[in-house]
């Protein structure tokens, strides 16, 4: 359903314009439509379309700024969202063997987006009244995801056969436990569709959702940026291990303690930094 003009014009405005600029900017407009309303036509006629009316008024240069900061937040959860996609292995592996001081791309890229969302929004954005309603329920999504992931991380790595059991299959050894080049059992498969699709892809989508919803209403939407990205990180780290496994003949029972402890680490700064963007 299309917008009305008004609503239109809000969103360019807090789009283009910083927050106190925009705010002023709106009150303007409202002004200028009235109440009720003028006729769309007429207003098309006057004064343009909601984002001719604006682009007069953008501050070019802050406006260059804050394009440069979105392409950067979108890239975070983008670039390891995108990978596990069918055909996007090629960015899939330019994420995980590519290493800058020590760490993988893949790794790097949601803290940053996580470090730059907080310092960006709690400088430049501003809050609007009540905590919007949809934000709770979409961090409560992202929440359970990373939850989803961990659980089923700690089922599987505890017993492996056991789990591909549950699933109606009894592989002699699992991915990382066999010499590699033997073919991989169904059930990594299966967790490889559900980590790229559902924890990477449309935590990604998630992500880039409360990055728009940031600038353009609440600053507290950066909340589910973070916990989305969150999710977007331990899924994405999770899918590498199940592709990258490198465990030695010597398999201890808690092996997968240092992988899961780190795994949960980094679900705990996310839920934080999501905490500190609801502030």
């Amino acid at each position: 359903m299309k917008k009305d003009y008004m609503a239109r014009l809000e969103w360019a405005a807090r789009w283009r314009l910083p927050p106190q600029e925009a705010n002023d900017v709106i009150a303007d407009y409202r002004d200028i439509v009235g109440d009720p309303p003028r006729p769309e036509d007429e207003l098309l006629r006057d004064l343009g379309s909601p984002r001719a009316a604006i682009r007069p008024l953008t501050p070019q240069k802050q406006y260059r700024v804050w394009l440069a900061v979105f392409a950067l937040l979108a890239a975070c959860p983008l670039l390891p969202g995108l990978g596990p996609l069918p055909g996007m292995w090629r960015l899939w592996d330019f994420c995980l063997r590519t290493r800058i001081f020590g760490l993988y791309i893949n790794d790097i890229l949601p803290f940053l987006g996580m470090a730059c969302a907080l310092i960006w929004f709690r400088w430049k954005g501003q809050k609007q009244g009540r905590l919007p309603r949809a934000v709770p329920a979409l961090l409560a999504v992202a929440a359970a995801c990373t939850v989803a992931v961990l659980a089923v991380d700690w089922v599987w790595m505890r017993d492996p056969v056991g789990f591909s059991a549950l699933l109606g299959e009894v592989p002699v050894r699992v991915l990382g436990i066999f010499p590699l080049g033997w073919t991989r059992p169904t059930t990594v498969l299966l967790l490889n569709d559900t980590l790229g699709w559902v924890g990477c892809f449309a935590m990604a989508l998630l992500a880039l959702l409360g990055l728009v919803k940031a600038r353009t209403g609440d600053r507290r939407w950066a909340a589910v940026y973070i916990l989305a990205l969150t999710a977007v990180l331990v899924s994405a780290e999770t899918l590498a291990f199940l592709n990258n496994m490198e465990i030695g003949g010597n398999i201890t029972p808690d092996w997968w303690m240092p992988y899961l402890r780190l795994w949960a680490i980094h679900a705990g700064m996310g839920l934080v930094g999501a905490g500190v963007a609801l502030c």
